[in-house]
């Protein structure tokens, strides 16, 4: 595959007038202004927004009338440990690689280098190698004018994230002058990247493998050149054997491309209402499974086809363009429509206590007409969603699948059988 070459591709990054502050303290310190810093934080302050565990993040620039937040508002430094750092299970090893892609403000790293704070200090760690992959230098810079998540962060942890980015920038000339006066560890080897994480994951050397990835881009309906099926299997390739990607998102393309790279795939903790996702070439990183509903929404929908990117190339427009279109020239012929959630009522009755209960019926089995299923009970139906049923429900015989990834493929290939016409 070649490197990326698209001077047309334009990523979602935080609000433009936060980002001009960025630039104009970078103008600054490099005429010589030793307070532009102190001048940048006092500046930026009028954009940071306070999430529920007191952490400060950005919102991103408006797209479609809409705007994200960089992280959660229940707890950007929460989010970092509960979704990332706590689950990549980092403690006790000898030697750790870590990816944070997309690794904005640091807080994410930061975090886990918070987990394995203790080893390091005590010298039961021999290496740590971290890659910061982040595509604005502004995001980078504005992690070193931002408060500090928490106490904890601001002792070791996060000042050693925040000295390798300004390290960073002052190489690169964006700044001039040192404020940071923490020393990273001569065990600690963090690299900064500031370019499409398409590109980067092209040049990673084949021998340099990760215990644990960070996948966190905005949604993938803002950012789906990083959620990509072809983007998410090279980054499957460069994982250890026990290795995890970690994502905030539960979303169904997310689920469906991780687990086509041949990965075993799982609910990541939950915060707040919203769980993420694990997963893993190792079936043993994988604490627990997808939920029914969406194993079959995965498998048997239009909601689980992935974004595409085939030369890693495209922009976001394109992308979300190229899916929606074959998302329509699937519906009722290779896949089911999602609409309603459909593929829910599969060999399960509607509440009829519901008052909308004959409308919902009836759109579905509208949406089922195409693949000849008449009824929600009928053998065919039982038939495509028998694997995640421990004992068959369909006369085939077989025992339900283990995983979840297996239960998925197993619902997709009888799926492909219903839909052509080959179910006897």
């Amino acid at each position: 595959m070649e490197k990326i070459q698209n001077s047309f591709y334009t990523p979602l990054t935080p609000e433009t007038e936060a980002m001009d502050i960025i630039r104009k303290w970078s103008f600054k310190e490099k005429k010589g202004d030793k307070n532009a810093r102190e001048w940048a934080t006092f500046k930026i302050k009028d954009f940071l927004v306070e999430t529920a565990d007191s952490s400060y993040t950005l919102q991103s620039q408006k797209v479609n009338d809409s705007i994200e937040t960089m992280h959660t508002t229940h707890g950007a430094l929460r989010e970092a440990r509960e979704k990332f750092a706590q689950p990549a299970d980092l403690r006790g090893k000898k030697k750790v690689g870590i990816l944070d892609i997309c690794s904005g403000l640091g807080i994410n790293a930061a975090a886990a280098l918070e987990q394995i704070i203790d080893p390091l200090v005590e010298g039961e760690i021999e290496h740590l190698e971290m890659d910061l992959v982040e595509i604005s230098w502004e995001v980078l810079a504005a992690s070193l004018i931002i408060p500090s998540p928490s106490k904890t962060h601001k002792s070791v942890s996060y000042l050693v994230i925040k000295k390798a980015i300004e390290n960073y920038l002052i190489n690169k000339g964006l700044l001039s002058f040192q404020a940071e006066e923490t020393e990273i560890p001569d065990n600690v080897n963090i690299r900064v990247h500031c370019e499409d994480a398409r590109k980067i994951v092209l040049e990673i050397p084949e021998n340099q493998v990760y215990d644990a990835v960070f996948l966190d881009p905005f949604s993938p309906t803002k950012s789906p050149e990083l959620y990509s099926r072809e983007f998410l299997a090279k980054v499957s390739t460069l994982l250890k054997e026990d290795g995890v990607i970690l994502t905030y998102t539960s979303a169904a393309p997310v689920r469906y491309a991780l687990l086509n790279a041949g990965l075993e795939i799982g609910e990541g903790p939950a915060l707040g209402r919203s769980g993420g996702t694990m997963a893993s070439p190792s079936l043993h990183k994988i604490t627990k499974p997808l939920g029914s509903v969406d194993e079959r929404m995965i498998a048997l929908s239009d909601a689980g086809i992935p974004y595409r990117d085939p030369e890693l190339n495209l922009s976001a427009n394109e992308i979300i363009e190229n899916r929606h279109l074959e998302r329509i020239t699937a519906r009722g012929n290779s896949k089911i429509a999602s609409t309603v959630k459909t593929p829910v009522y599969l060999a399960n009755d509607l509440d009829e206590r519901k008052m909308d209960h004959e409308k919902i019926k009836r759109r579905v089995l509208k949406h089922l007409e195409s693949f000849s299923i008449h009824d929600l009970n009928s053998l065919k139906s039982r038939f495509l969603v028998c694997p995640q049923f421990s004992n068959c429900i369909c006369c085939c015989g077989q025992e339900g699948p283990s995983t979840s990834r297996a239960r998925i493929k197993e619902m997709e290939k009888r799926l492909k059988i219903v839909a052509n016409g080959n179910f006897k």
